[in-house]
Formats: C-alpha cells, sequence, structure tokens
C-alpha cells in the first residue's frame, strides 16, 4: 500500500501543476491586447444636445490616441490617452459650427483630451470574457479648453468576435469647462450635452 501511495502522489502533484499552468495560461490569453493605436477604424466620438426646434447631433474625425497598461500585471491599469480635433465638429450647420469652434477657442485650444487612470473591478477580462459583458466606469480627467476635471466615464464593454468592444456616454455641462453659451440666433442649446463614445481593443489570442 506505502509503494501504491508513494506513486501516486507524484501523479497528483503532477495533474495539480498542470492544471494550475492551464490556468494562468487561460488568464494570461483573456486580456487586453495592448498597447494598441485609436484612430478612426477603431473609435469613433459623437455628441448630442436639445435645442429649442431639434435635437442636435454632432460628429467628429481624426481622433487620435493610444491604450496601453500603467503596470503590465495589472489588467485594471488601463491608460486610455484619447484626443479629439475640436476643429473637426460637425453639426451639420456651418454657421453652428464655426459658433462651436470660437465659444471653444479652437485654435488656441484645438483638442478634447480624454486620460483615464483605471478601470472599476467589474470589468477585469477574465469576467467579460465569462459574463460576455460588464458594466464599469474608468476613472480619469477630461480637457476642454482650459479646464481640467476628475469624471467618471460609464463604459460597456462586451468580449466580441473582433475583441473588446466599449462603449458609454457621459453628460456635461458647457459653463464647467469655461465654454460659452454656442448658440445661434433663436436656436437655442440646452447647457447639457452628451458625448458619447465606442471603440473596440483586440483580444489577446
Amino acid at each position: 500500500m506505502e509503494v501504491v501511495g508513494a506513486l501516486l502522489v507524484p501523479r497528483f502533484l503532477f495533474a495539480v501543476a498542470l492544471s494550475c499552468l492551464v490556468i494562468v495560461d487561460t488568464a494570461r490569453s483573456e486580456t487586453w491586447d495592448v498597447p494598441t493605436e485609436l484612430d478612426d477604424r477603431n473609435t469613433s466620438v459623437a455628441f448630442v444636445v436639445d435645442s429649442t426646434w431639434h435635437t442636435v447631433h454632432g460628429t467628429t474625425k481624426n481622433i487620435a490616441g493610444r491604450v496601453h497598461l500603467r503596470d503590465p500585471k495589472d489588467p485594471l491599469s488601463v491608460v486610455v490617452d484619447l484626443r479629439v480635433p475640436v476643429t473637426l465638429f460637425d453639426t451639420d450647420s456651418d454657421l453652428r459650427d464655426d459658433r462651436l469652434q470660437e465659444v471653444m477657442a479652437a485654435k488656441t485650444f484645438p483638442e478634447v483630451r480624454f486620460i483615464s487612470t483605471r478601470l472599476s473591478a467589474e470589468c477585469e477580462p477574465t469576467l467579460v470574457t465569462r459574463d460576455v459583458s460588464c458594466r464599469g466606469t474608468l476613472s480619469g480627467s477630461l480637457t476642454i479648453r482650459d479646464v481640467t476635471k476628475e469624471v467618471s466615464l460609464p463604459t460597456f464593454i462586451r468580449d466580441t468576435a473582433n475583441g473588446y468592444r466599449a462603449e458609454g456616454s457621459l453628460a456635461i455641462r458647457w459653463e464647467d469647462f469655461h465654454v460659452e453659451d454656442p448658440s445661434i440666433l433663436i436656436a437655442k442649446l440646452d447647457p447639457v450635452v452628451t458625448i458619447s463614445y465606442h471603440t473596440t481593443i483586440p483580444k489577446r489570442r
């Protein structure tokens, strides 16, 4: 019996070690494939604001940025550095676009910038893969004109065939960022504008 036991122990230890390797390998595969660049091919930013007559929808292009991990061993230490050019805001009205660039001082402050510091624990990659999606927050700073504010960006992340797709929206007040009322003529704009985004981050295979 002692001989049999002696033979079984190494086999048991080998099985435990093998299972641990499998678990570690799986955990490593279920994470963001970063660093990665952000541009119009994988990221979009839009905004919407109510006005006296109708809802105004705005878009932009030539988005630039990068995603990486501050700590390679911590998948929640996500650093998103996103830059959006103000001069390319498009609201389907040249007059309104010119006014928007004026109040946002586009020549002096040519871009809106968001830099994240951390992703909430609900959206750890292995949990997203297990549950298919998550709802969390991306903490960071938002800079518009000469004002930088700490914000918690609501984030919905889905595990898709093309990678992890993140999307969300954030409502801000113009005046909080030293932006004058961008209304034109009698088409009064609401003091709150909602910014929305979506981006896809590759998944490490």
